[in-house]
């Protein structure tokens, strides 16, 4: 009787043990991944080509080479979670929205397309190079960020302080940028994509900046 009642409970646990794996088998993952991409603004890539898919040399480029970065975040920011304002002093961090890369990446090489369209130049470099090709660069830019985040469905801020530097590491240019961006919507793609516009409105000051300097 023992044996039998023993038996029982042994079938009873293996049965639960098969639904509950079930369970976490059937349910799916609904996190959603996200990436800055100059590309993604339309304003900006109208009559341009992109640098990383144009397959000849575009008209007045240039022989500038430029080095971005570093770029450097916030601890509050550097994470895949997407943060966004809830107050003046509040933030909130999702577990279902993130980045598909680490924010400061993302940063980099969206600034990066922005300049070299800018100036216009192929020859970018991303933080870090090692060497010579190091030598090579005749400018470089370094970008510290100190807010990047807005609120779902308002607005979006990047605020920056970001130099360039010469060919020997010396300081041409200090400045704090502040751009603003409108949310044409409620959740969370209409506020990357105005995080796409602030950055892409930093990329273009600094192209700017790089273009009236004496070469």
């Amino acid at each position: 009787m023992m044996d039998h009642r023993a038996a029982m409970i042994r079938r009873l646990f293996a049965l639960t043990v098969s639904i509950g794996l079930a369970s976490c088998v059937g349910v799916s993952d609904t996190t959603q991944y996200y990436a800055l991409d100059r590309a993604a603004d339309s304003k900006s890539t109208a009559g341009r080509a992109s640098p990383s898919t144009a397959s000849s040399p575009r008209a007045g480029a240039t022989g500038l080479t430029i080095g971005v970065g570093p770029v450097i975040i916030p601890a509050y920011l550097d994470r895949l979670e997407i943060v966004t304002r809830t107050a003046a002093d509040r933030v909130e961090i999702s577990m279902f929205h993130r980045w598909a890369e680490p924010l400061a990446d993302s940063i980099a090489r969206t600034l990066a397309e922005e300049i070299a369209a800018g100036v216009p130049t192929e020859r970018i470099l991303a933080f870090p190079w090692r060497g010579v090709v190091g030598r090579t660069i005749q400018y470089q830019v370094v970008v510290a960020v100190v807010r990047f985040d807005g609120r779902l469905g308002g607005d979006v801020t990047l605020d920056t302080r970001w130099r360039i530097l010469g060919r020997d590491g010396d300081e041409l240019m200090f400045k704090r940028s502040t751009m603003t961006e409108a949310a044409t919507g409620p959740g969370y793609e209409p506020m990357v994509a105005a995080m796409n516009r602030a950055l892409v409105s930093l990329g273009g000051e600094i192209s700017s900046a790089i273009q009236g300097m004496p070469r």
